[in-house]
């Protein structure tokens, strides 16, 4: 069963249901939790309340997406949404599954901005309110709702889809590209974004993609004239050539800001594609989504998304893991390269994402996705960005569970394909 599917039927009275809807917390009795993914154990001695504990942490990290309206399948604004479903939080923060953030951020392997990521301390929290029985404690002590997203004040270009879209009810995932046109005549720096879905029940991600050719760009419009209605079907990119990511979001996501003195050109009078992946779990609404962003004539350091890749994905079906590998060297006459960011791409079978750098004979770690899931995708900035030097070794593993396949998995931009990438965004 999905995600959604499993927080759907909690909603509805599940085995998420936990005990005392009382303000008075029961005696405190120790809990220790262990958090597999970070392999640390934490103890909460005191018997954590909503009011006082848990609700400071769902206002944080949950309440974006699980509010009124919100990309999520339920609110968790107030005690009387939340405790019902006690049980499944505690199951879910712990397995790590939400809030959902693909990079590994316990630490051993680099730690990322703004990352979606709870402490073992508050899993722990979640964990010992669910076994006391979900106590309230002292609602008036609860934290306020937080507050919309201001958004990006100082953007001067907005890049739109033009015209709303209604997704493809009988569908359970909606993936649409928009050849929009983002009406520079010069070229520009991208150094800010921020999306701004036209309907957050639907909208589920958001990739945009620079064509930098007169030939991408007649492929995009042929692609767009096959199909009625706006936009075309699209998985995994945009299906043509001579393609660039530069923008990147996910639920939960506020403004992106490149580093300082740092940007991604943009050829001026060039269209540029919009992919919006539809998630349709609370029904088919029509959205016009945009994005909203801060362009320059010039940054001190033009930075470039370059990626590393397996090739030639085949993988054999029935294995609950499989791995494929691949190593590129830096190019001799790099020199030194900084890593500000860097997203992880796989598709339905993908489980694991490793990448690591070879610098005469040390190795350091650049990303590490533990339990992937292909329906979070988004870039993540380094609060340390590493740096790697030319002739050192690139190395990529991704592992896939195939298990759920009766025929070889192979690579390609299809649904039933697979892909081993991460991109990086990176100066010299």
């Amino acid at each position: 069963m999905g995600l959604f599917a499993v927080l759907a039927a909690a909603c509805g009275g599940g085995d998420g249901s936990t005990g005392s809807s009382g303000t008075t917390p029961p005696p405190d009795t120790p809990v220790t939790v262990l958090d597999p993914t970070c392999g640390v154990e934490a103890t909460v001695s005191k018997t954590p309340t909503y009011a006082e504990d848990v609700a400071p942490i769902l206002m944080k990290n949950c309440a974006t997406c699980h509010t009124n309206g919100g990309i999520a399948p339920f609110p968790l604004l107030d005690y009387e949404q939340t405790k019902p479903l006690a049980g499944l939080l505690a199951e879910r923060t712990t397995a790590r599954e939400m809030p959902p953030f693909n990079p590994n951020n316990c630490g051993h392997c680099n730690t990322f901005q703004d990352a979606r990521w709870l402490t073992s301390e508050e899993i722990a929290t979640i964990s010992a309110w669910a076994e006391a029985g979900a106590p309230a404690g002292d609602l008036t002590k609860a934290p306020a709702k937080p507050e919309p997203p201001t958004g990006l004040a100082d953007a001067n270009l907005t890049i739109d889809m033009g015209v709303a879209y209604t997704p493809d009810g009988s569908k359970v995932d909606d993936y649409r590209c928009f050849l929009v046109d983002p009406g520079i005549t010069a070229d520009k720096f991208l150094t800010a974004y921020e999306v701004v879905p036209g309907d957050p029940r639907v909208v589920h991600h958001v990739i945009a993609f620079a064509l930098d050719t007169a030939a991408a760009e007649a492929e995009a419009e042929s692609l767009d004239a096959a199909e009625a209605g706006p936009g075309y079907t699209c998985f995994g990119g945009p299906g043509v050539g001579a393609s660039r990511f530069v923008v990147g979001w996910a639920p939960g996501g506020g403004p992106t800001r490149f580093p300082a003195g740092t940007g991604l050109r943009l050829e001026g009078g060039r269209k540029m594609v919009v992919q919006v992946h539809y998630n349709l779990a609370s029904g088919a609404f029509p959205d016009q989504t945009r994005i909203a962003a801060v362009v320059q004539d010039s940054v001190e350091k033009e930075a470039t998304i370059s990626r590393i890749a397996a090739q030639g994905i085949n993988l054999p079906p029935q294995q609950p893991m499989t791995t494929v590998t691949n190593d590129e060297p830096v190019p001799a006459g790099a020199g030194t390269v900084t890593l500000w960011g860097v997203a992880p791409h796989m598709h339905g079978t993908g489980k694991t994402l490793h990448v690591e750098a070879e610098h005469e004979g040390q190795k350091q770690c650049l990303l590490d996705v533990g339990n992937w899931d292909f329906h979070w995708q988004s870039f993540s900035m380094y609060e340390t960005p590493p740096k790697v030097q030319g002739g050192d070794t690139i190395r990529i593993t991704c592992g896939y569970d195939t298990t759920g396949r009766d025929t070889v998995t192979k690579q390609g931009e299809g649904t039933e394909d697979e892909m081993c990438i991460a991109f990086f965004y990176v100066t010299r």
